[in-house]
């Protein structure tokens, strides 16, 4: 009797094999996706502390936190702070005297920052974009400049207007939430107000608390606009909010003179959207649009560094009213405790 030995599988044996192993990672796939999520929102998260804390120094140093401008063709408050977080080298290099677009700085704005960055936005972090409303603002302007991009900005404040943008009825600014506050309420955000010529305001006139004032969070994607979900949005299906005069079609982009841009001036009033991000006034304020909104590429919401130097998330489900009380910075609201607000 001859005794044949088996040498390899059968043919369902590998089927039931592949299928399991198909199973396993089917199963596994989510966790390790989620375990790399956990660790770009961690990295994101020590990306904001290290800009709260180089405030903090810089405020030290200056007796006062950066200066927020309100034209984009004059200095950022990133530019102000690049010494205080390891970029002295890039600050040397940079042109104080001559916009972020004139040519002698066309070398410093181009070089990418990682800790600019959110790694969870999916962008290429930085643009080469044709623009001529630099005439005149330089002594060399570039109307096609190279720029880095950044993920995150400073909030200047709540957005005042009590005008209803169509197709939204609802007014996308403070007074719509707090219909009994005083007109002179200040709005104004921990740097300040923005202005052409503004004023360094010290950590000690935050009078609503530190811990209860958001200084700088995400506002993640640009120069491509993003709407709820991280939807990516061509030029011609802009939303009626973006301006038709600033919008470069060819690259799908709202210009915004440099919008994105690290050295750009990178501070907005921001108000609510309604959910899907389509519309400015409603009842979202996280996460709803990328277009001078608090926008990220985290499901859950978008991180917030606190004028105390601490990082929280801003959850996408916050009320506006708390949203509001918290990127004011003497408004005189009392935001609810940190268990039902974030």
């Amino acid at each position: 009797m001859v005794i044949v030995k088996r040498t390899g599988f059968t043919l369902v044996e590998l089927l039931v094999v592949i299928t399991i192993i198909g199973i396993l990672v089917a199963l596994l796939l989510p966790a390790v996706q989620a375990a790399r999520e956990a660790a770009r929102e961690a990295q994101c998260r020590d990306h904001l502390k290290q800009l709260a804390l180089s405030c903090h120094n810089f405020e030290n140093a200056n007796h006062g936190l950066p200066m927020l401008y309100s034209s984009s063709t004059q200095l950022g408050w990133i530019t102000q702070i690049l010494p205080y977080f390891e970029q002295g080298n890039l600050a040397a290099e940079y042109n104080l005297n001559q916009p972020w677009f004139d040519l002698s700085n066309a070398p410093a704005v181009s070089q990418r920052i990682a800790v600019l960055e959110c790694p969870s936005s999916p962008v290429a972090h930085v643009f080469t974009a044709t623009d001529t409303g630099f005439s005149g603002e330089s002594a060399n302007p570039l109307t096609t400049y190279t720029v880095a991009v950044t993920d995150y900005f400073a909030i200047a404040g709540a957005s005042s207007t009590t005008t209803v943008k169509a197709p939204s009825t609802i007014p996308a600014g403070y007074f719509y939430v707090y219909p009994n506050a005083p007109s002179s309420t200040d709005l104004s955000g921990a740097f300040g107000a923005q202005s052409t010529t503004p004023k360094s305001r010290p950590l000690a006139d935050i009078h609503d608390g530190l811990s209860n004032t958001v200084m700088i969070s995400e506002m993640a994607g640009r120069p491509n606009l993003y709407l709820a979900d991280a939807t990516p949005v061509a030029a011609a299906d802009f939303p009626s909010y973006v301006s038709a005069g600033s919008v470069d079609a060819p690259l799908n982009i709202p210009l915004n003179y440099g919008w994105g841009g690290w050295p750009h001036n990178d501070n907005f009033t921001v108000g609510t959207w309604s959910p899907d991000g389509t519309m400015q006034g409603g009842v979202g304020a996280v996460n709803c649009s990328n277009y001078r909104g608090v926008y990220s590429f985290h499901s859950a919401g978008a991180f917030g560094a606190f004028a105390d130097g601490s990082v929280r998330l801003l959850n996408r489900e916050m009320p506006p009213a708390v949203f509001f009380a918290l990127v004011t910075a003497r408004g005189g609201e009392i935001p609810p405790t940190q268990s039902s607000a974030y």
